[in-house]
């Protein structure tokens, strides 16, 4: 029986498409203990901060709700009464809205800390093969459920173990609480009751870090891939091979086309003087520096120089300068201050041919 379903082949690492799809569907590596321990922790501490100001707020509704002299307020109808319960829930809706807030947020940060903003309609939609027992009985007798299971025997044993190393020397104390003054016996209930709080959540919170390295490495492993799934989701990238091709020749076709155009433009073409041809343009007003419009080696080299004889743009034959010139620049860009001399005495030998300043 396969450890995460049917993972026969499957020996290749999720992709990051990969990934995000089964994200998409609402399979993430959340660790639900994580939160637990974080959210717990964060109640004993809002509690710590905020509970006095929301015992503060039920004791004035308690005293207000027992005061029979009523002070002339009327409660001989509904009205009144209604009255009386909305301005007790006033009272206590800041100090209670602050902590729910604060534990909402801790969920929330904790949650989305660990997989990101994610909306998934697939896995808020309804689907009715979820109730059926029979397909479903994977999700439940799998290694998943078993590390689950596992793992709150653990968690369980834990907490009782922390329990009873916090409650284990109070246990006198604790029974002969009926015998103290009311609020002494509710501060002391309150004070154990907020460091079990904490306590609790804190050993959660550690061991959580283990549900979440499992969780991360099962996701991984029961969204591996077998090779022909990493090569079709390949070929859906990058798209059909033979398109690919065709595509790359007519890019090729347009930019030879514009390079071609911008020969009768050129101030010289550089010469091999039939293998390579390089033209160069330089306009003093908006180069930098002579800037290669054209090159070609062969049949690209030899219809150059055709449109340079036909516009009567001068050929100049210098092969080592033409094969460096047509190895190191590319089209349209200028050339490196190490051909500037060899550059410049070409444009001047033509200069002087047009009778032009170099």
């Amino acid at each position: 029986m396969a450890l995460f379903g049917d993972d026969q082949g499957r020996t290749e690492q999720p992709t990051p498409t990969r990934l995000a799809e089964v994200r998409d569907r609402g399979d993430s590596p959340l660790s639900r203990e994580l939160v637990q321990g974080g959210v717990l922790m964060v109640a004993a501490l809002a509690f710590e901060w905020f509970g006095g100001w929301l015992l503060d707020a039920l004791a004035q509704v308690m005293r207000h709700g027992l005061d029979v002299r009523l002070d002339g307020r009327s409660l001989g109808g509904v009205d009144g009464a209604c009255r009386e319960l909305l301005g007790a829930a006033w009272r206590v809706a800041a100090p209670f809205a602050t902590l729910a807030a604060t534990l909402v947020a801790a969920t929330l940060v904790i949650g989305y800390g660990q997989i990101g903003v994610r909306w998934s309609r697939e896995a808020l939609g309804f689907k009715l093969e979820r109730l059926n027992p029979f397909t479903n009985w994977k999700r439940v007798f799998n290694v998943q459920a078993l590390v689950r299971t596992g793992f709150a025997v653990l968690k369980l044993s834990i907490v009782v173990g922390t329990l009873w190393a916090m409650l284990g020397d109070r246990w006198p104390s604790l029974l002969r609480l009926h015998e103290q003054p009311l609020p002494r016996a509710a501060g002391e209930i309150a004070a154990i009751g907020l460091s079990l709080l904490f306590w609790v959540g804190a050993v959660v919170f550690a061991i959580s870090f283990v549900d979440l390295v499992w969780q991360r490495f099962s996701f991984r492993q029961r969204n591996m891939m077998t090779r022909q799934e990493v090569e079709d989701e390949r070929r859906r990238s990058e798209g059909d091979p033979t398109v690919r091709m065709r595509q790359r020749r007519a890019r090729n076709e347009l930019m030879r086309q514009r390079m071609m155009e911008s020969v009768p433009k050129a101030d010289v073409v550089v010469t091999n003087p039939t293998h390579f041809a390089v033209a160069l343009r330089y306009d003093r007003r908006r180069d930098p520096a002579p800037t290669v419009v054209a090159k070609g080696a062969d049949e690209i080299a030899l219809r150059i120089r055709e449109l340079a004889r036909q516009n009567g743009v001068p050929l100049m034959e210098d092969p080592p300068l033409a094969r460096a010139l047509f190895r190191a620049v590319k089209v349209g860009q200028t050339i490196p201050e190490r051909f500037y001399q060899a550059v410049a005495t070409v444009l001047s030998h033509v200069y002087r041919l047009k009778g032009r300043t170099a």
